[in-house]
This record gives C-alpha cells, sequence and structure tokens, in this order.
C-alpha cells in the first residue's frame, strides 16, 4: 500500500510542469476564493465614494457648526483632491516597489481615522487639517485597486471584473443620500464641551467607517502574486497561487499542477531610494509609455472634473431646485432667483438637508446603479472603447440639456445620471493595467489619477464659482468637456487590439530567435521545444511564445 501511495506521488510529480503567470492564473480558475476578495477590493472605491461624495452632503449641514460660508465651503470641498494630487506619485512609487496589500491597508486605516476625526473636530480649522490629512492616503485606495485585481484574476475574466467593480461604486452614491435621509433629520444634541454632538457629527462616523471595514476585511487577503514575481519572491507567488487553486477548486493546495513560475530576466538593478525611484521614472519618459498616460489621464481629468465637482455641488443644487418653488423654470433660472432674494433680506442658517431630494435622488442612484452593473456585465460585447464613447457623448448631452429642462423630476432624474460616469473610470483603467507593464502598472494609475484629480479641484472651485453668477454657463462647460472626453476616446486602442498584435511580434521575435540560435549552433533546440510543447498540449506556453511574452512585458514592442 505504501509503496502505490509513493507511486502515485511520483506520477503527480511528474505531472507537474512549469508555467508563466498568466497561464498559472489560467489553472487556479475563478471561483469563490477570487470573488471574496474581488468584493472585497470593491469596498476601497465605494468607502472613497461614501467619504468624498458624503463629504458634499455633511459639509451643507455642517455649516452652522463651523461657520462656513458658501466660499469657504468650496475652498474646503475641494482640499481633500489637492491632497490626493500631492501624493498620487509617492503612493504609485511605494505600491510598486513596497507591495499592493501593505500599501492599501496603512493608506485605508489612516484614511479612515483622520476622516472619523474630522466629525469630532470642534471647528473649521481642525476641520480642515483632519480631511486634508485624510486625503494624503486617498490616493492609494481609489487607484490600486483596480491593479490589484487584475492580478489575482485569470486574463480573461480582467475587463468584465474590473468594470462590474467600478460600477459597485455605485453602491456608494446609493448609500451617501439613503444614510443621510436616516440621520440627518434626527433631533438631538450632545454638549460635550468642546463642541455640540450632532447628527451631522454622526454622519461624518458612518461615513468614515467604511475605510476601517475594507482594510480590516483585506488584512485576510493574498498579496498580489504579480508584484511578489517582480521582486523575485517567487515561492511566495507560487504559494498564492496554490491558495487561489485550492479556494476555487476545493482541492488541497499541494494538488496544484504548476510546481515553477517561468519568469522574465529582470534587468533592473536594486539600489537604494534615489536609484529606485529614478529607475522607476525614467520609462515614463519613453513616448511610448507617457503617451498612453496623457490620454488616460485626460479622460480621468474629464470623468472626475464632472464626479468630484459639478456632481458634488449636487445635493445642494437639488435642494435648491426642489424647495424653490420653481415651476415652469429651469434649474438656472429657480437658482439665481434665490441668489436674488437672498440679498435682499436676512440670511438664516439651515444646517438640514430637505427630505424630498435626498428621497428622489437615492430613488434615481439606484435605478442607475442597475444599469450600470448590466452594462458593466457585457463590456467583452461592447469594447471599453465603444463604452468610453457612448458615456462621454451621453452625460456630456445630459449637462447641456440641463439649461432647458423646466420639470423638477425631469431635472433631478439628470442630474442623479451623473454617476453613470463612473463606468468610464474602470475602463480606462483597464487600459492602463493593458497598455503597461507590471513594474510600472501602480504608478501608472497613480499618475493619471493625479491628472484626474486636477480635474476635481477644477471642478468644484469652477462649479462653487459659476453656480450662483453664470449657472447656464457651467452646464454647458462641463457637458462640452465631457463631449471632447468622448472624441479623445477613439485614439484608444479597440478591445481587441490589446494584445498589440502578438502575432506579428511574435514571427518577428521567432525569426530573431531563430536566427540567433542558427549561430551557436543550437537550432534543433527550437524544433524539440515546440514538439515538447505540442505534447503536453499547451499546458506549458511555448519556448518562443514565452520569451515574447517576456520582451513585450519588460522591453516593450518598439524596441523590437
Amino acid at each position: 500500500m505504501d509503496g502505490h501511495k509513493k507511486m502515485e506521488a511520483d506520477m503527480n510529480k511528474q505531472e507537474k510542469y512549469a508555467a508563466d503567470l498568466d497561464h498559472a492564473l489560467e489553472v487556479a480558475g475563478i471561483g469563490w476564493y477570487n470573488l471574496k476578495y474581488s468584493l472585497v477590493l470593491s469596498l476601497l472605491p465605494i468607502a472613497f465614494v461614501l467619504d468624498q461624495i458624503g463629504y458634499s452632503i455633511v459639509l451643507p449641514a455642517a455649516a452652522c457648526d463651523l461657520h462656513m460660508s458658501d466660499k469657504m465651503r468650496g475652498i474646503v470641498a475641494s482640499m481633500p483632491y489637492v491632497g490626493i494630487m500631492l501624493t498620487s506619485y509617492p503612493w504609485g512609487y511605494l505600491v510598486d516597489t513596497k507591495g499592493r496589500k501593505k500599501m492599501v491597508l496603512y493608506s485605508c486605516f489612516t484614511a479612515g481615522i483622520f476622516s472619523a476625526l474630522c466629525g469630532l473636530m470642534p471647528g473649521l480649522k481642525s476641520f480642515a487639517v483632519s480631511k486634508f490629512i485624510s486625503s494624503l492616503c486617498l490616493a492609494c485606495p481609489i487607484a490600486v485597486p483596480y491593479t490589484y485585481i487584475s492580478e489575482i484574476l485569470p486574463p480573461q475574466y480582467r475587463d468584465i471584473m474590473i468594470s462590474l467593480m467600478n460600477s459597485l461604486q455605485l453602491t456608494g452614491t446609493v448609500l451617501v443620500p439613503l444614510l443621510a435621509w436616516a440621520i440627518l433629520p434626527m433631533k438631538f444634541s450632545i454638549d460635550l464641551g468642546a463642541f455640540y454632538f450632532r447628527p451631522w457629527r454622526l454622519l461624518s462616523l458612518i461615513y468614515a467607517s467604511s475605510s476601517l471595514i475594507a482594510a480590516i476585511l483585506l488584512t485576510f487577503g493574498p498579496e498580489s502574486p504579480k508584484y511578489l514575481v517582480t521582486q523575485d519572491r517567487y515561492d511566495e507567488a507560487l504559494k498564492v497561487l496554490q491558495n487561489i487553486y485550492a479556494g476555487n477548486k476545493g482541492k488541497k493546495p499541494e494538488e496544484y499542477p504548476i510546481n515553477k513560475l517561468i519568469v522574465p530576466a529582470d534587468n533592473r538593478t536594486k539600489g537604494n531610494f534615489l536609484t529606485s525611484l529614478k529607475e522607476q521614472t525614467i520609462p515614463f519618459t519613453k513616448w511610448s509609455y507617457s503617451k498612453w498616460i496623457i490620454l488616460n489621464g485626460s479622460l480621468l481629468f474629464g470623468t472626475y472634473s464632472v464626479l468630484n465637482g459639478l456632481y458634488i455641488w449636487s445635493p445642494d443644487v437639488l435642494n435648491r431646485v426642489m424647495t424653490g418653488g420653481g415651476k415652469s423654470r429651469t434649474a438656472c433660472e429657480v437658482i439665481t432667483n434665490r441668489v436674488n432674494q437672498t440679498l435682499k433680506g436676512e440670511t438664516i442658517c439651515k444646517d438640514n438637508l430637505d427630505e424630498v431630494p435626498l428621497i428622489v435622488s437615492s430613488i434615481a442612484q439606484a435605478i442607475f446603479a442597475v444599469i450600470v452593473i448590466i452594462v458593466s456585465s457585457t463590456v467583452k460585447l461592447i469594447g471599453k472603447r465603444n463604452l468610453l464613447f457612448i458615456c462621454y457623448f451621453l452625460i456630456g448631452a445630459f449637462c447641456v440639456l440641463i439649461n432647458f429642462i423646466r420639470n423638477d423630476m425631469v431635472f433631478a432624474t439628470i442630474l442623479s445620471s451623473l454617476p453613470v460616469l463612473v463606468l468610464t473610470i474602470g475602463s480606462v483603467k483597464g487600459y492602463i493595467v493593458e497598455l503597461l507593464p507590471t513594474h510600472l502598472r501602480g504608478m501608472a494609475l497613480t499618475l493619471a489619477m493625479m491628472l484626474g484629480t486636477i480635474g476635481s479641484v477644477a471642478g468644484n472651485n469652477i462649479a462653487g464659482l459659476l453656480i450662483n453668477n453664470s449657472c447656464e454657463m457651467m452646464f454647458y462647460l462641463f457637458g462640452g468637456l465631457l463631449i471632447l472626453c468622448g472624441g479623445l476616446s477613439v485614439l484608444l486602442p479597440a478591445s481587441d487590439s490589446s494584445k498589440i498584435c502578438q502575432d506579428e511580434v511574435k514571427e518577428i521575435w521567432q525569426a530573431y530567435c531563430l536566427k540567433h540560435l542558427r549561430n551557436m549552433g543550437k537550432e534543433e533546440h527550437i524544433e524539440k521545444d515546440r514538439t515538447d510543447s505540442n505534447e503536453k498540449k499547451g499546458k506549458p506556453l511555448l519556448w518562443m511564445e514565452q520569451r515574447i511574452k517576456q520582451q513585450i512585458e519588460y522591453i516593450g514592442v518598439d524596441y523590437l
């Protein structure tokens, strides 16, 4: 019996083979393990939405306690995006060199703690400082999950999972008004000495808790196997793959049929901090990389200028329009009339929002969330480029049409449709993940996000400046920007061309290798390798194909 078991073990051992990381992920498959941590990673964008969009509801409610004018509110509202912009590059470097999981955990815990402290600050200055410190840690959790999730999934599932993950952000946009509707109408005021604990402070704590919950759940998750491979930690990467295989297939980790990862030779030298930073930065001076960062960053600029600019003001705008008696008038006419009335009379400090706009917003957000999830599930059929084109032109047209809408409910529905733009975020970040090599993706994403954050700051301040002075111009400006982004999106490669013509590259590289091996007198090695690979029915990639993948990943097609 023992001899039989030993023979069986030896046979299993002989069946194991070496493979590249993508093939290893395909063998590990997709199942509960992947889905579980994909959902956990999806909590990070949701937490960001709760924190930032919720901030737009907290600020009007906190205006009385913090003695905050509309002008000051615009400045305070844009501060988090300044923090994100300042730290995007450092976080990108840390993510690529210190690890996806570690940096996400550090940033989420810190952001959650300081965001919660905002709700306990007695004055405007301390409130703004706490929020700014929190924002210094947000660049990581809003960008990295897209890289993280693509590196624990087989290649064929990455696009759809990133799109679904991105669409789940709309869960946050639904929860924001629902939580506000449940908490802000409460009537309590607890004297804590330095300040009164009121409903808006409780709402701030609840919004902030989402980051802490996501971080706690992620502590049980795996590190990215791709990151481990780039750091020469092959055994750890293989162990992660074994756990993914076991979790998905319900088998033992030891049954994983791959016992070695085929990895490209990494010619990046190890050095001190400055050397490492230099080596991470120099590749971005190449036009073959920088053109994609500039293009995708420009698209994110347009997206975030609306989502974190115009849309941040939507709760207040909805509240003004739907409580302003604006029948048969456009939204801008109602806002202008209300501003004129305020200038004539005394300003009354109102520290809560009307329930009707919150209810309408919640219903509209829920409907659009369902639509976005359905669209996300068909991204493979539609194509990322087509999806970007449709979203930008559609929402851009909606922004322009707002100036002609004279029905409150139609206006509320159109304004609530702006979060549909989250579909563009997943597609744009998906392109960055596809078009940049593994060891540059984290920094590339954060650089593109930095451009997006500049859009957030610009959009927030432009909206605050124009909403009372030139309302129609505000909607024309944002609508035109989105339509321009739609035009730029056609410059991206079609989804099926993201392989960068691998067949043509394969022929070139095979010819090069054949010539090189003939010179070495080893051309028979090619035929032997091809025969061996065919006999194994495609389990390990052909030797030539593997070399091509290495060349594409670490040197780039332009080099060939």
